[in-house]
């Protein structure tokens, strides 16, 4: 297996949750919101910093990894491009 630099780990990590969400097109309640700023504090505070053009130029190199590859392939389908945009705006906005 490839090794992956942190930086690209700390996406990738989250992407089978992520792809899962994307594919039911998950919408975040504000109690959700709540519990996830609260449970994950270190993600949230992660997500509010960046941006889905930082997410797809760190994870775009594993589309073919075996572990990531499906999962990185649906973050950057319009779709998921779409649904994490959504997130985003919510963290950022939170």
């Amino acid at each position: 297996m490839t090794t992956i630099p942190s930086e690209a780990e700390k996406y990738l990590k989250h992407l089978p949750t992520i792809a899962n969400w994307i594919r039911t097109n998950k919408r975040i309640s504000g109690i959700e919101m709540a519990l996830f700023k609260t449970l994950y504090g270190e993600v949230y505070r992660f997500l509010k910093q960046t941006t889905y053009e930082k997410i797809r130029e760190v994870i775009s190199p594993y589309q073919n990894d075996a572990q990531y590859g499906n999962y990185v392939r649906s973050a950057l389908s319009p779709q998921g491009e779409q649904w994490i945009r959504y997130a985003l705006g919510l963290i950022h906005r939170s």
